[in-house]
């Protein structure tokens, strides 16, 4: 069939759309739709020379395939399709990848779940601890550059269904030490029954490993998390902006102002660190730990001050 141009508008009440048809079947595939509210809809690449300007907020979705980890990006509150984006609610129910970004305001929120504790706004939170058993492992095998299954002999503690999905595979000693992998899916494991588990990944490897090699296996560290305590057990990963019932999703601000609970005598300008009680911050001393922001405006202890975030994630 001819082209057909058209030198004036081209009207359609009921929508608009482009297909495709298979040469042999006849089967129609719709490319791009275009329905009677004006929504677009496509399934190949949209190309903008220009300016983008886009009113009530965005959300770039990247969805998880062999090969690419889901990352996602919003922007605004309210500003996704996909589900309710807003920092300042939490549930059950997951909406949306661990690690999502969600720019509100001056201030950038990761998404992820709590682990068996419950903890009020204002609180910093940590990952998980890692599980002894399962670092410093040695590959059952050699794995060419360019694989993403990577047998490992477990120390012991038995392993859940993808309880690593989307939390990290490191070499961390011998030949490949220095690669970190996302891993994408695990088997449960019986360690009695089985000392090897079959780790698959989302990456390549790009240098190849031996059975003389050692390897880490990490959770995803938005996983489970709780309360920073006063001494810390891992890197800060946020702040809590709502409470947070146990095993709940939601926002945690990470950059820009947050309000987090003070512990000791903070200096506006001077660096904030976790500190004292649980999911506090103080002021920053000697040999100090993870610094996670600036003081803006100071409240007395167990008060809450306001933090601008930079030093999480």
């Amino acid at each position: 069939m001819a082209n057909t141009t058209f030198k004036g508008n081209v009207r359609a009440e009921s929508g608009f759309t482009q297909f495709s048809t298979d040469g042999t079947t006849g089967a129609e595939t719709t490319n791009l739709a275009v329905d009677s509210s004006g929504n677009l809809t496509t399934t190949g690449d949209v190309t903008i020379d220009d300016q983008l300007l886009v009113k009530d907020g965005g959300h770039l979705k990247y969805t998880e395939a062999a090969g690419f980890a889901a990352s996602d990006f919003i922007v605004g509150k309210g500003g996704s399709l996909v589900a309710t984006a807003d920092p300042f609610t939490s549930g059950a129910a997951q909406l949306f990848p661990l690690g999502s970004r969600l720019l509100y305001g001056n201030t950038v929120y990761r998404y992820g779940k709590m682990g068996a504790g419950a903890l009020t706004a204002g609180k910093c939170i940590t990952h998980a601890a890692s599980i002894a058993h399962h670092f410093d492992l040695a590959p059952t095998a050699g794995v060419a550059a360019g694989e993403t299954a990577i047998s490992v002999e477990t120390a012991g503690t038995d392993i859940t269904l993808n309880q690593y999905a989307g939390g990290y595979l490191y070499v961390n000693d011998v030949a490949g030490e220095g690669q970190m992998l996302r891993i994408r899916s695990n088997p449960a494991h019986d360690h009695s029954a089985d000392a090897s588990i079959i780790i698959t990944t989302y990456d390549d490897l790009a240098t190849a490993i031996t059975t003389s090699s050692k390897v880490t296996l990490i959770a995803d560290p938005l996983s489970a998390l709780i309360g920073q305590a006063a001494t810390t057990t891992g890197a800060t990963m946020g702040v809590t902006v709502v409470d947070m019932a146990a095993t709940h999703y939601g926002w945690f601000a990470v950059s820009g102002p947050a309000t987090v609970l003070t512990s000791g005598t903070l200096v506006v300008g001077n660096h904030a660190v976790p500190l004292g009680a649980v999911g506090a911050v103080g002021p920053a001393a000697g040999d100090v730990i993870q610094v996670i922001g600036t003081v803006m405006i100071v409240n007395v202890t167990t008060d809450y001050s306001l933090i601008n975030l930079y030093g999480i994630i």
